[in-house]
């Protein structure tokens, strides 16, 4: 049996701390989730050398939030969505394979799935939020007072109707759970019947008990106008039963007891009688003559402590209280001995000596993991900690050999070789980091798996790179281009104009490894900026992006909350999350730094959301306008229209519907400092954004599938990297940026040369990081021939299309004006 846990993320300029806890039964648990969690999950997979096995989103269990914010649950929705998407495929697969019903017939079907797992409650207002029915989740959520609520705000923009989510607020303890011993329950005789005869079911029989210990504070706010919140503050003890002795075979042989049921009758605790073989008499062993002693469960805290009236809360638990004292003084063993203590506490509260003292009080035994937790900007930049995210950042680091002015390479510090420190003080503490594994079973491995140990940044992994680079001939293509000198280096030092635009994720749908969801930085001439889309880890992108473009000079922290107070609006094009699940992290550390509200212009889906979240300081913000208020037909005009002119000089800013999800629009901007800007979010090609349009000086167009798969595009409502430049041309842009990459396709997709030469304007392919300005574009498109040869195409870069579903594309793509029907859009 194997038990572990995993530090997925810590606290750094993109991240924030989570863990996974592995079951000896294989379930897991993961402690908070914020933004970047499904990346870090990636980029474990690839990682992982512990026996945990593949980590995958959807294998997670149960999630642990120790409180509600965008540092917890930031990645909450998007990994619900994913594992919902991957379970429905999965079912849709089964059901397939057993000659499924019709989609009309399936669906009608599976409604009565949901209705009896959550209600007609649930099938009517899409809240993820279901009843305690007594049927087994696909996920289970335990946190604090709001967690029902925010998860219930979440049905204005996702919807997922079979995927079943049990959510347990405040005290809860699973061995007190009636439903959860049930659901336990079936669970083994699932995997029984699913794997035959089991030897024992050992294996299923020690699992993780959860008990929760809320503590009740007032939470200062972060804004001077806000009175402080009363809140909850979670902690959690999770712990399993003693371990069954090891059953000692020899000693059993020894005994003459026949192999076979009595084998099994005697680990289960039972005595068993037999005729002995050797002097042919009745016979009687016991299960102490060849069962070693049981041992102690395995106890692990996770202690969540913001402030020291917290820690006077966390006293007073009775729970943590009886694993103080060090060792047991009684000769009865303890039930559950405390391993680890995991401390997701802000290293301020973590130092005093109060909060020592009281972690010294469980005594020697136990090792102490800090994960310490983000109590302002400042403190994410004193922490100094890389990223987690190794694959996009060593993409970033490759790009910047072909030219550092558009690809600034991020700025990697080393971690020391031992994550263990030696403070003066008794404790043993371990200093988290990303991907560290600590096992906590069998107990003859407890501790560092010293194999996690090992820095994801290598100490030569800048040199690898750069061999790379050099090696796949990209660098040399670069030089010669840059060489010409036809070609502006597009590093104009003596400009005034401070126009520039950083691509903070450039993905589609899901995070990945390679790029991060959608997200767009806009500054101005005057230095202020605005945000296109906001999708999830934008903030953590962004700060990684200036940290690497800062002068020695600078005060890094007197920057950063200069240019986050410099964001005066923010325009979000559509519903879906991938493009708006960052702007609680945004609003929320830019409310921490300044009183002034920023201009944000969404879809009402999106207001609707804000408006429920539990934070007052993220509801006084922002300033809402509707994106159907701003239509570029001029009935009502952008409301906004003078404070977007005075704060970022922006002389026009209109909204055009778009076919892609209900109520998606692309956005025209007049007065950038680009000029003017057109953006087109997600959606079909559309002749009314291109007249709108006409003229633009720069467009950014989703360019989500290759050329070829136009039936794809039709049926997810994206666009093809022809179609892009093919409204390009209708629009008369002057230069065209393509971006929304899908994440099942090659890293930089092909520009067909009929398409390119359409129109000869610059062509960009966008990357996370990249920073154009004005006179860089000429330079940026003639550059992606160098860029390719960094990506050679792969086998895997492609995955078969569904049959039925190109059939069913090429009928829409058949009716002229399909994308206008009433029921398509």
């Amino acid at each position: 049996m194997t038990a572990s846990i995993r530090i997925l993320t810590v606290t750094s300029l993109d991240s924030n701390p989570s863990l996974l806890l592995v079951s000896p039964n294989g379930s897991k648990t993961l402690v908070n989730c914020g933004e970047g969690c499904q990346r870090s999950f990636l980029e474990s997979a690839s990682a992982s050398s512990s026996g945990i096995g593949t980590l995958r989103v959807s294998s997670v269990n149960r999630v642990c939030l120790t409180h509600i914010g965008h540092d917890s649950v930031g990645g909450l929705p998007g990994m619900i969505l994913t594992s919902a998407d991957v379970l429905d495929h999965v079912a849709k697969e089964i059901e397939k394979a057993s000659g499924a019903p019709e989609p009309e017939e399936r669906r009608d079907k599976t409604a009565g799935r949901d209705n009896g797992r959550s209600g007609n409650q649930r099938k009517r207002n899409g809240s993820l939020v279901a009843g305690d029915d007594g049927s087994m989740p696909d996920l289970e959520i335990v946190g604090p007072t709001g967690t029902k609520t925010f998860l219930h705000s979440l049905r204005h923009f996702m919807r997922r109707d079979r995927f079943h989510v049990r959510t347990h607020e405040g005290k809860y303890a699973s061995s007190l759970d009636k439903n959860a011993t049930s659901q336990n329950t079936r669970r083994k005789a699932k995997r029984k019947k699913k794997g035959g005869d089991y030897d024992g079911g050992k294996k299923d029989e020690v699992n993780f008990d959860i008990e929760s210990i809320p503590i009740e504070y007032d939470c200062e706010s972060v804004s001077s106008h806000v009175a402080p919140r009363r809140t909850h503050a979670m902690s959690f003890v999770f712990s399993t039963a003693p371990i069954p002795g090891k059953f000692l075979v020899d000693k059993a042989k020894e005994l003459n007891v026949p192999r076979g049921p009595m084998y099994a009758q005697l680990k289960s605790g039972k005595s068993v009688t037999f005729i002995d073989a050797d002097t042919n008499t009745e016979k009687t062993v016991t299960t102490e003559q060849v069962v070693a002693a049981s041992s102690p469960g395995i106890g692990v805290a996770v202690v969540y402590c913001p402030s020291l009236t917290v820690l006077n809360g966390l006293k007073l638990s009775e729970t943590l209280s009886s694993f103080q004292g060090g060792a047991s003084t009684d000769d009865k063993k303890p039930l559950v001995e405390l391993e680890v203590m995991v401390h997701f506490t802000p290293k301020s509260i973590f130092d005093t000596p109060e909060y020592r003292a009281w972690c010294d009080s469980f005594g020697s035994g136990v090792d102490h993991l800090t994960l310490h937790s983000a109590e302002s900007l400042e403190t994410r930049v004193s922490l100094d900690v890389d990223s987690p995210f190794l694959s996009g950042i060593s993409g970033g680091i490759r790009r910047s050999f072909v030219n550092e002015k558009l690809f600034p390479s991020p700025i990697l510090k080393q971690y020391s070789d031992d994550s263990r420190k030696g403070d003066g003080s008794k404790l043993s503490i371990i200093e988290g980091r990303p991907l560290l594994d600590y096992v906590l079973m069998p107990k003859s491995r407890r501790g560092l798996n010293e194999s996690s140990l090992k820095d994801i940044y290598s100490p030569a992994l800048k040199d690898d790179l750069h061999k790379e680079a050099m090696d796949s001939g990209a660098v040399e293509q670069a030089s010669t281009i840059m060489s010409s000198g036809t070609m502006s280096s597009g590093t104009d030092e003596s400009s005034t104009n401070l126009g520039e635009l950083i691509f903070t994720g450039t993905g589609s749908a899901v995070p990945c490894k390679h790029r991060n969801v959608t997200g767009k930085y806009l500054r101005m001439n005057n230095g202020n900026s605005m945000l296109l889309d906001v999708g999830e880890g934008t903030v953590g992108q962004l700060l990684r992006s200036w940290k690497s473009t800062l002068p020695g000079d600078v005060n890094a922290i007197h920057e950063y909350r200069s240019r986050l107070e410099g964001i005066k609006a923010v325009w979000i094009s559509h519903p879906h999350a991938d493009h708006h699940l960052g702007i609680l992290r945004l609003l929320a550390e830019r409310s921490a730094i300044c009183n002034s509200p920023l201009i944000l212009m969404a879809p009402r889906d999106l207001f609707d959301f804000l408006n429920e979240y539990h934070e007052p300081e993220i509801r006084r913000s922002f300033l809402a306008v509707d994106c159907f208020d701003m239509l570029h037909d001029g009935r009502c005009g952008n409301p906004m229209a003078g404070k977007l002119y005075d704060l970022l000089g922006i002389t026009s800013c209109v909204s055009i519907p778009v076919a892609h999800c209900k109520r998606s629009f692309a956005v025209v901007i007049d007065g950038t400092s680009f000029g003017r800007l057109s953006y087109s979010g997600d959606c079909r090609p559309s002749n009314r954004f291109a007249g709108v349009g006409n003229g633009t000086d720069l467009l950014i167009h989703e360019a989500t599938f290759e050329n070829g798969m136009e039936e794809d595009a039709v049926l997810k409502r994206h666009s093809t990297v022809g179609e892009a430049i093919r409204i390009s041309s209708k629009m008369n842009a002057k230069a065209l940026v393509l971006t929304h990459f899908s994440q099942r396709y090659p890293k930089i997709p092909l520009l067909e040369d009929e398409d390119h030469h359409e129109k000869r304007i610059p062509v960009v392919v966008a990357f996370d990081f990249m920073r154009l300005t004005p006179d860089s574009l000429q330079l940026a498109s003639q550059l992606v021939p160098a860029l390719r040869l960094l990506y050679p195409p792969s086998k895997s870069d492609s995955d078969d299309q569904d049959e039925a579903g190109k059939a069913t594309a090429k009928q829409l793509m058949s009716v002229p004006g399909a994308f206008a029907v009433r029921g398509v859009l």
